[in-house]
């Protein structure tokens, strides 16, 4: 048997087991299990007397042919097999160590046969077993039951054996021991048993096979027993046997063809490394790597072999950083997945060296600049992958406790340009880097972490000004010879302290206090965030006097926070500043007595801390308890700097009693010290610097990081909103701006997804509310309750201050929401209620503020306002709201949520209003409010809130508003001929901002005035007449809806008291009562709107149309009422009116219109464009003949005008109220406007009409022709980005195609090249993805064959033939492009010929015109000599 056994040729005979021969084959598949039993049985007895009997052909064709047939055999068949195989093995290797260590070759070369034979069979059954479980798994169902390993699929006849099969056969849980005793095999000193190397890597091969052959299976993998075994036989191969390039091939085949393996190798050459002191094997499958070449289509094995060299550069880093050079050559690899690889490559190499303590420091640095370089250059990679590999290394690299102080300016200026990133992803990890810098800067060193832009240019400013008088001073003081001497010297070691010493010294020594910070880090408490660090008590300890005086230059801006938390925005209101100490009775008092408490002003602890002029990298010993500063890094500098401190203490009184010592070198010492002053000043001045630097940036991006939270992707939305949360805690000034942007994100729609990474995002509302949550609503520690709700009933004032409509309206959103889920306490909610009726002087903002928020809150519950209604109706319609009409006006909307916040359903008759009795004290309040005599624009506001308040709550509001008019009417016209004796004209009382009486200006007036009354007065009563009316016809509706409601419940009454007939008469009765129900509701609707249409405005009894002539005669004749606010209110009112009747509408549409076009003053004109939106609603045929003058708006010069036009054209057209009838072009100007909101909202327009079917196709030709010819056309570059965002929405292939058709007749009837080129533009614009589009085109040639000879045109066509062949469909007309191109050169070349023909033409006539005009001259010239003769005769 020895002869015929040749290893290396069985092997290979084994690749192709079906026609492997077996000598004494015994045919496995016809014999039954009990056969088969008997058979092994006899092999396995023969090996177990001797393992040398595997060597006896009977014996081993046994097993061969058992594996060889290996699918037909049940699982204890298979079990025993392994058994004995592996037994044989173990008993032939025992052996033979045994031989070996008598060292007699004839004895232990004996077992070579055997051990190959085993190697064999055993590397067999490992195959054949894969082969059995995957058999088993794949086609289990289909399977001959004989064979007994059936699935869930199998018959009744094999279920019994499949589930003893299940049972009995695991190879997975035989694995670990199988790779361990081929480890035990591969410990054998194999060089003196297989002499040669051929035959000992045949036998190493065959043993480390099916290690390999497991690993290839992802399940195995997943084991950690399986994964130690395969790895260690790989070692042990390598180490000892000479396996390495064998290993090396096959490492690099598993990388190639097996993903799940990329990992599993790179931990298997870290154990070499490591743990076998083998790091060859590593290293040149790195240089293979380097060397290799990835196609940018090939995207498996890229992938593979870039995870492995990122895993391998984690777990052996210096390893990779000895390849780095040829590694870095895949950085201009086609594959982006290998240049991500090193980027992050690159990244845990900067980790290990700056971890590292070995080597000079100036090499690690160098490597570490040569490094950060070579990442910061992929900010400009091609792929945005990489981009945003680039930045998540960099955020990694934050994390250290390293600070890379040097390099953390370039990483966050480049940061900040990756914002404008085209990649949503590289945005979002930009965002989530600059982030990442805020939590972990360096800057918290001496004065907390906050970076407040103010503060830290007054510390630079100082530094400055202390380093300027050191200068002078020691320019003052006599020198010593020796310094005299040693003068020179020093000014040039100033400016090398300066450059050098301020860098290197002093970034030294803050790397070595960063990494001692780790040691003293577990004995530190971490503060949460910034803003609950700084409210930490203190404890003050004793300091030196010079720390004191330092200590008071600093703590004058201390007082001034409190005095300022609410005077912060206040415009206007010059009477009351700040908020008193007693201002509230358990309130903000008590809060800003005690400043360590305050609830938002972080920077109160900040200025109050006693810092002692140091080096940046000499922590005070006092910062990290009291100052709010970066988590990471505040509290763990304590220990250090107090040793410091301590050290420093001992110094300085020495320093000052060096005046009294007689000492002989007393100016030496001192010249010494002023120099050492000097260089930490320069230090520290560097450091604020650096610190400013780092906050403009930050400050700079603000900006931009404002926009994206308006970006599409949610994921990018969450980072901006985590951003200002940060940027808000560390006091950046422009953080307030994001933080009011995020709260219109309230009306996102909440809903959870995953991002690209997998991870699971939150819902952008619940997000926003728990940011907002963090910053104003959540309880700090080590404060009192009482003062805890105190600071969040400030926090939701301080909400409302100079907010804008739109922010208030998202706030009353987001407070009625975290009412909703019960998140307000009713603590808070009583204070609110406090500020609100104090009897104190407060500030205006805040008793406004507080009312605003309770009537927010009052949305979701309708009990905070009904148990306080005495306390609206005494506070804010009493002496506070009389005297601040804007309190009053809150109040009124407070009121009206005594009705709740039920949302009418569309078609339903239910009203859950609350009506209440006309004798109500609350209407008797609300018209002394209204008729209170008054000078203010802010009564208009008020009175309208009034008005929808009587309505809302009123039984009969149309009763009070009735009485109301009439007295305000009275207080006009009937004192008049008293008040004209004593005061001739009031014309123009809002000429003051404040509403007083402006003498001057009535006097200017009084020549012009004719009117009857005052015009301030009147204004307000029109302004109440118009309301009322507007007003009227919303309660009108619901009248009409009571009346169907009351109609509808007596029908149904009807129905249940009347079915006693039988069922067919009751369908019949059933049919005709509908009918007749449905005749009445028609009846009820016909009588409202006759009521609406004419008897509001023309009805005898109608007290609305007294006023209906005077309202239009004051608009038709502003030559005669010039007073602004009386005419503001009379086109209001009358704009108003327009909407009541259609028959008034029809009679006066006209006069709006001319108001628009000839009104200078632009709000007037805004407010006429807002009104024709509402006329256009409720009469649309009207408005619809007219609606060409609604868009001249567009074109007005005032940017409200043209914003407010733009968005009641949007809301009219995509709703349908108008049809667009060519003014589209109009609308399309507006993409390119100046004004970023009004190109975005006409971006927007056009995305929601392209939603509409074909309305944008339909109206194309009308924009083309609007833009590029005529009065209105935009100049060639405008038109050309409009038309590409208009042609990107043109996506049909058929809309394609008859736009080539229609561009193309176009040209038929230009004559102007500008047209000529607009068009050849708007071609080259479309797909050209059809065949039938390049026919339409080339089909259209004549009507364009003659203007190919302009040299844009010609251009247009030669890019539309490029898009055409680059197409990759099927139906690719090649042969009409190659004719096309063809036709193009033919035709640009005959019109080239012919425009040079033409210009000799023109040359020629010009030559000829030119002779012509010199005979004509030459007669001319001749004509005086021949006339004296014609006179003589």
């Amino acid at each position: 048997m020895a002869d015929d056994f040749r290893l290396q040729e069985e092997c290979q005979s084994l690749q192709d087991t079906t026609n492997y021969g077996i000598p004494n084959e015994h045919d496995v598949h016809g014999m039954d299990a009990g056969s088969i039993m008997t058979l092994l049985e006899g092999a396995v007895e023969s090996v177990a007397d001797s393992s040398e009997n595997i060597t006896d052909p009977n014996v081993f064709d046994v097993y061969r042919s058992l594996l060889k047939y290996a699918d037909a055999l049940q699982g204890s068949v298979m079990n025993k097999l392994l058994d004995s195989v592996t037994s044989g093995l173990l008993a032939e290797c025992e052996a033979t160590a045994r031989d070996l260590e008598q060292a007699d070759q004839q004895t232990f070369m004996a077992h070579r046969q055997p051990l190959e034979m085993y190697a064999f069979l055993l590397q067999w059954f490992v195959s054949a077993a894969e082969k059995v479980k995957a058999k088993n798994d794949e086609e289990a169902p289909a399977a001959a039951p004989q064979k007994g390993r059936r699935g869930r699929g199998g018959k009744a006849t094999g279920s019994r054996t499949a589930h003893k099969k299940d049972s009995q056969w695991t190879w997975m849980d035989q694995i670990p021991a199988t790779l361990a005793l081929i480890c035990k095999v591969l410990r054998l000193k194999t060089h003196r048993i297989w002499t040669t190397t051929p035959d000992r890597d045949a036998v190493i091969n065959c043993l480390t096979r099916p290690a390999y052959h497991i690993a290839e299976s992802e399940v195995y993998m997943k084991s950690n027993d399986i994964k130690l075994g395969v790895y260690k036989v790989i070692c042990l191969a390598v180490k000892h046997h000479g396996h390495g390039f064998g290993a090396q091939i096959s490492i690099m085949q598993c990388l190639q063809y097996y993903e799940h393996l990329s990992e599993p190798m790179a931990e298997a050459l870290t154990v070499l490394a490591k743990e076998f002191d083998h790091s060859q094997l590593a290293e040149e499958i790195l240089r293979e790597i380097a060397s290799k070449n990835f196609n940018a289509q090939d995207s498996k094995s890229p992938r593979a072999f870039s995870r492995f060299l990122v895993r391998f550069a984690e777990l052996s880093p210096r390893l990779v950083l000895k390849q780095i050079s040829l590694l870095l050559s895949h950085l201009d690899s086609e594959s982006y997945p290998m240049r991500m690889a090193i980027v992050e490559v690159i990244g845990c190499l900067i980790r290990e060296i700056a971890m590292s303590e070995e080597g000079e420091q100036e090499s690690r640095e160098k490597k570490l600049n040569g490094l950060f370089d070579l990442l910061t250059e992929r900010f400009l990679d091609l792929s945005s992958y990489v981009r945003a590999k680039v930045i998540n290394t960099i955020s990694k690299l934050c994390d250290l406790p390293v600070k890379f102080p040097k390099q953390r300016l370039a990483i966050a200026a480049h940061t900040v340009g990756s914002l404008e990133d085209k990649a949503s992803s590289v945005r979002r990890y930009a965002i989530a880097l600059l982030t990442k810098l805020i939590l972990t800067h360096p800057y918290g060193l001496m004065h907390g972490g906050l970076l407040k832009l103010d503060e830290w240019q007054e510390r630079y400013d100082a530094v400055c000004k202390e380093l300027e008088a050191v200068d002078v001073e020691g320019m003052e003081r006599p020198m010593t010879e020796q310094e005299s001497d040693e003068e020179s010297g020093e000014d040039d070691e100033d400016d090398e302290e300066e450059e050098e010493g301020d860098q290197d010294t002093f970034e030294r020594q803050r790397n070595r206090d960063q990494e001692n910070e780790e040691e003293e880090y577990d004995n530190q408490t971490v503060a949460s965030s910034p803003m609950k660090s700084a409210r930490k008590p203190r404890r003050s300890k004793s300091r030196s006097q010079s720390i004191a005086t330092y200590a008071s230059s600093e703590a004058g801006d201390a007082m001034e926070v409190d005095q300022e938390m609410l005077e912060d925005n206040e415009v206007g209101n010059d009477d009351i500043q700040g908020f008193d100490d007693d201002e509230f009775d358990e309130g903000y008092g008590d809060e800003e007595a005690t400043p360590q408490n305050s609830p938002s002003k972080g920077n109160i602890t900040l200025n109050n801390m006693k810092t002692p002029f140091r080096t940046p990298y000499k922590t005070p010993k006092k910062t990290p308890a009291k100052t709010p500063g970066r988590t990471p890094k505040t509290p763990r500098t304590v220990q250090k700097s107090t040793k410091k401190d301590k050290k420093k203490k001992k110094k300085k009184p020495r320093k000052s009693q060096l005046d009294i010592s007689a000492l002989t070198d007393e100016q030496v010492a001192l010249a010494a010290l002023q120099s050492n002053q000097i260089l930490h000043l320069k230090l520290r001045r560097k450091y604020y610097a650096e610190g400013l630097n780092f906050i403009r940036q930050i400050e700079g991006a603000m900006e931009i990081i404002g926009q994206l939270l308006g970006s599409t992707n949610k994921a990018e939305v969450l980072e901006s909103m985590e951003f200002f949360r940060v940027a808000h805690e560390y006091q950046f000034e422009s953080a307030q701006v994001g933080i009011k942007k995020m709260l219109h994100l309230i009306w996102s729609k909440d809903n959870n997804s995953t991002s690209e990474d997998g991870k699971e995002l939150k819902g952008i509302r619940s997000r926003l509310l728990e940011c907002y949550r963090s910053l104003y609503f959540d309880p700090l520690p080590d404060m009192e309750p009482k003062q805890q709700v105190n600071r969040i009933a400030k926090n939701m004032i301080e909400l409302t201050y100079d907010a804008t409509l739109a922010e208030l309206t998202s706030l009353e959103e987001m407070m009625r929401t975290m009412m909703d889920d019960d998140q307000i306490h009713g603590d808070v909610i009583a204070k609110l209620w406090m500020v609100y009726s104090s009897d104190k002087q407060l500030p205006r903002q805040q008793r406004r503020g507080a009312i605003i928020i309770i009537g927010m809150l009052a949305l979701a519950r309708r009990s905070i306002v009904t148990d306080r209604i005495d306390t609206l109706l005494k506070v804010g319609l009493g002496p506070f709201g009389k005297a601040d009409l804007l309190l009053g006006r809150y109040t009124c909307v407070a009121l009206q949520r005594l009705n709740g916040s039920a949302k009418k359903v569309k078609g339903s008759l239910l009203d859950k209003t609350l009506r209440l009795e006309m004798d109500n004290p609350i209407f008797r309040k609300l018209q002394d409010m209204v008729e209170n005599p008054c000078r203010s624009k802010e009564w208009f506001g008020m009175a309208e809130q009034a008005i929808n308040t009587v309505y809302a709550l009123g039984e009969h509001p149309d009763v009070l508003c009735n009485e109301l008019i009439k007295n305000l009417m009275r207080r006009v016209f009937n004192r008049e001929r008293a008040a004209r004796s004593v005061e001739p004209d009031a014309m123009d009382e809002d000429g003051t901002p404040g509403g007083e009486d402006d003498d001057s200006s009535s006097e200017r007036a009084l020549p012009q005035s004719t009117d009857m009354g005052d015009a301030f007065e009147l204004s307000q009563l029109l302004f109440v007449v118009g309301h009322v009316a507007i007003k009227h016809i919303v309660y009108l509706e619901l009248v009409e809806r009571e009346w169907k409601r009351q109609k509808d419940e007596k029908d149904k009454a009807e129905k249940k008291a009347g079915p006693t007939s039988g069922p067919s008469n009751a369908a019949k009765d059933g049919e005709e009562l509908d009918q007749v129900a449905g005749n009445a509701e028609d009846e009820i609707g016909e009588r409202i709107a006759a009521v609406r249409e004419t008897e509001l405005l023309y009805g005898p009894q109608s007290l609305l149309a007294t006023f209906a002539p005077m309202v239009v005669h004051i608009c038709g004749s502003p030559h005669k009422f010039k007073n602004q606010t009386l005419r503001t209110a009379a086109i209001l009112a009358f704009s108003k009116f327009l909407c009541v009747s259609s028959q008034f509408c029809d009679q006066h549409h006209r006069l709006l219109f001319k108001i628009l076009e000839t009104s200078k003053d632009p709000n007037i004109r805004s407010n006429v464009v807002i009104a024709l939106g509402d006329v256009a609603v409720c009469f649309s045929n009207i408005i619809d003949e007219n609606t060409n003058e609604l868009y001249t708006g567009l074109s007005d010069t005032n940017l409200v005008v043209k914003k407010n036009t733009l968005m009641v054209l949007t809301h009219l057209i995509l709703n349908g109220m108008i049809k667009v009838k060519g003014q589209l072009g109009e609308m399309a100007k507006c993409l390119e406007d100046q004004e970023p909101r009004i190109a975005d909202l006409a971006k927007l327009f056009f995305t929601e009409l392209s939603t509409k079917d074909n309305a944008i196709y339909n109206n194309l030709p009308d924009v083309i022709s609007h833009l590029s010819v005529g009065d209105h056309a935009v100049d060639e570059e405008t038109f050309q980005s409009t038309m590409k965002y208009i042609f990107s929405f043109i996506e049909k292939e058929k809309q394609a195609e008859n736009i080539v058709e229609k561009l193309c007749q176009r040209f038929r009837l230009s004559e102007d090249p500008r047209q000529w080129r607009d068009i050849a533009f708007c071609l080259s614009l479309l797909p050209f993805k059809s065949e039938r589009s390049v026919k339409k085109l080339i089909e259209g040639v004549p009507f364009y064959q003659d203007k190919l000879h302009e040299e844009t045109v010609f251009t247009r066509f030669t890019d539309i033939l490029a898009k055409a062949r680059s197409n990759k469909s099927a139906n690719k007309p090649d042969s009409e492009l190659k004719e096309f191109e063809t036709i193009l050169e033919e035709h640009r070349r005959q019109g080239e010929e012919d425009q040079a023909l033409q210009k000799r033409a023109e040359g020629k006539k010009a030559a000829a015109k030119k002779r012509a005009t010199r005979k004509t001259a030459r007669k001319k010239a001749a004509a005086p000599v021949d006339e004296p003769e014609d006179s003589d005769e």
